[in-house]
């Protein structure tokens, strides 16, 4: 449906931006707007520009831009009314009643804030039921685990009642379908009837939240004994729910981890809790699964340094090694922090206390340092064949790093480390590079091929005889739209006082994006252009980046403002207009006083020599006078 401007208005009022794109790239302060890495694109230098005061995004390197809504959509792949509903729930906006034509649509969106809310329902009254008599073993587990009321609050800690049905029976009574119970995953079925009963029976509930902190998932421990259940359970795979996408603790860390600078990664709940309640704030865990891409993509939003923290046992050991590599890939800076055996963060933060874990922080190794150590309790440096192997695996760790820049340090550390010369590691890293190099062009090679053909095809396509063809908007007419997105007098100067058309942009582009902002000014007088067209979806991809290229960009006077001693008006925008307009024209008669030159070079009557000499004359002592003009007169 086509919302109403007055609720995108307020959306996008109660929204910021700088928060939403925070979420995805790690941000820092610039001038008055904010810089980071481009999500859209392999962006290694800084290069997405986020403006707070007018609500938009632009990268300079791949040309992505928009406003909170565009941002959204592009980066979770969501419709605009998706990105809407998504934006407005966030930002406790009611919105009317949905009228999406697509019933497949309506009922998987339907499914989905059906689900998020009976989890969040369903959190609640675990959370309760910790606080009553059958829960108070539940209670005191937790408080033995040093997790105070404070900590189990943050985590929303409970408790699932030993009953058959108690959670559904409630869950029922607060008018939830069993749907929407299955779809959350917090029912199952019995074969013989299909008749549903809880998943989580007798157990302590630990929710795991997304980075927005919505319920999505529980963890939950057995309190009983008993060998025939395991010790944890954890939400299936849901409508809502995908482990290998989630990173537990995330939602209560994010703001530590950006304030410090790097996250500590664990395994487990219990490991992410306790370092939390010792002041570890910046912890999380990959939720008892292998380390994923997904997770590390949606830690990189905050920060690009990790910790590993890991079992100290064999068992943890592997499991910090699967993931250092997968983390170095995704271009992290990765410390390990080495436990003793037989511990576990938890263990080892409760029994030794926080100092004692900043030392082991302090006392961190690299990837290389901790990878040797590894190999040293495995034997495999003993013999020359696996010592040329753990040295190669080594060397292919430091390939994985994105900045290159990085892989002498690391080379030498090898080197160090096993005590073998530089030289041999280079030549070692020269043939890995020459394979790895192989294969991706082989990879890219039909696509370069095509890429190639296509360029072809556009240099050899030969533009009209006498077509004056501007690919890109001039200066001036970014001044010029500008000046019409944002000062409505300048706006009504060019399109009432002047009745400026399109016409008079030399680029086509600028042409169509000023026809845009006088049709929002006339359909939506009371609303700014920039914000009106920045909602536009259907805008072309050219169009809308002149646009974002334009609000990001700097007003800057001309020099010759100061060369001329003009003293810079209070009307400072009306002054912009009049020079960027007289820039504009003079380039105008700069064009046809070139071609009518070149008329005369032809064979022409003297009856049409003469008036072409005429016509040249009048533009030469025009574009004389506009100097003059533009010192003199006010339009």
């Amino acid at each position: 449906m086509l919302y109403p401007e007055h609720l995108l208005d307020e959306i996008r009022q109660r929204t910021d931006i700088v928060d939403i794109v925070s979420e995805s790239v790690q941000l820092k302060r610039s001038g008055k707007g904010y810089l980071g890495l481009c999500p859209f694109h392999p962006d290694k230098k800084p290069s997405m520009n986020v403006n707070p005061e007018l609500g938009i995004f632009k990268c300079f390197s791949c040309g992505k831009g928009g406003n909170v809504f565009h941002f959204v959509m592009s980066k979770q792949g969501l419709s605009f009314p998706e990105a809407i509903r998504m934006l407005a729930e966030r930002a406790g906006v009611p919105l009317p009643e949905d009228e999406i034509k697509d019933p497949e649509a309506q009922l998987r969106f339907s499914r989905k804030e059906s689900a998020y809310k009976v989890m969040e329902i369903a959190a609640l009254y675990y959370r309760n039921q910790l606080k009553q008599s059958n829960g108070q073993s539940t209670y005191s587990y937790f408080i033995s685990r040093g997790f105070d009321n404070d900590i189990q609050e943050l985590f929303g800690l409970g408790y699932s009642p030993d009953s058959w049905t108690q959670t559904l029976q409630y869950l029922t009574e607060e008018g939830f379908s069993e749907q929407a119970m299955e779809d959350a995953g917090l029912i199952l079925r019995r074969e013989k009837d299909n008749s549903a009963y809880d998943r989580f029976r007798g157990r302590a509930m630990f929710p795991i939240h997304d980075h927005l902190g919505k319920v999505i998932g529980f963890g939950a421990r057995n309190m009983e004994k008993d060998d025939n259940q395991p010790k944890y359970i954890n939400s299936p795979q849901s409508l809502i729910y995908d482990k290998s996408r989630v990173l537990y603790g995330l939602a209560q860390a994010k703001a530590t981890i950006r304030t410090q600078g790097h996250a500590l990664l664990t395994e487990g709940y219990a490991d992410t809790i306790s370092l939390v309640q010792a002041g570890f704030g910046n912890t999380v865990a990959s939720s008892g699964t292998a380390l994923t891409i997904e997770q590390l993509q949606l830690l990189s939003r905050y920060t690009k340094k990790v910790y590993i923290v890991y079992d100290g046992d064999s068992a943890g050991e592997q499991a910090a090694l699967r993931g250092l590599d997968l983390a170095i890939e995704q271009g992290f800076d990765v410390q390990l922090i080495a436990l003793p055996d037989g511990e576990d963060p938890d263990s080892f933060v409760r029994n030794r206390g926080p100092e004692a874990f900043r030392r082991a922080i302090e006392q961190s190794l690299t990837f290389i340092q901790f990878k040797v150590e590894s190999y040293k309790k495995q034997g495999l440096l003993q013999s020359p064949s696996e010592k040329a192997q753990c040295i190669r695996s080594l060397v292919e760790s430091v390939g994985k790093i994105p900045d290159v820049l990085q892989h002498d340090f690391y080379m030498q550390q090898i080197a160090d480390t096993m005590q073998l010369s530089y030289s041999q590691l280079t030549h070692i890293y020269d043939e890995l590079r020459k394979v790895r190099t192989a294969n991706v062009q082989g990879e890219r090679g039909s696509t370069s091929l095509q890429r190639r053909k296509q360029e072809d095809i556009a240099t050899n396509t030969a533009q009209p005889t006498g077509a004056v063809y501007q690919p890109h908007a001039l200066p001036e007419e970014k001044e010029i739209l500008r000046l019409a997105l944002t000062h409505e007098p300048s706006l009504k100067t060019l399109c009432v006082k002047l009745n400026i058309t399109s016409q008079a942009f030399l680029s086509e582009v600028a042409g169509k994006l000023y026809d845009e902002i006088v049709l929002a000014f006339v359909n939506h007088g009371s609303r700014p252009p920039h914000i009106v067209l920045s909602e536009r979806s259907d805008l072309e991809d050219e169009v809308r980046d002149l646009l974002m290229d334009i609000l990001f960009g700097q007003t800057v006077l001309s020099a010759k403002w100061t060369e001329f001693k003009v003293q810079i008006p209070k009307d400072v925008e009306e002054r912009l207009l009049i020079e960027s307009l007289a820039k504009l024209r003079l380039k105008h008669l700069d064009i046809e006083i070139d071609g009518l030159r070149k008329q005369l070079q032809s064979q022409l009557s003297q009856q049409e020599e003469l008036a072409i000499l005429s016509q040249l004359q009048e533009l030469i002592k025009e574009r004389h006078d506009i100097p003059i003009k533009f010192h003199t007169s006010k339009i």
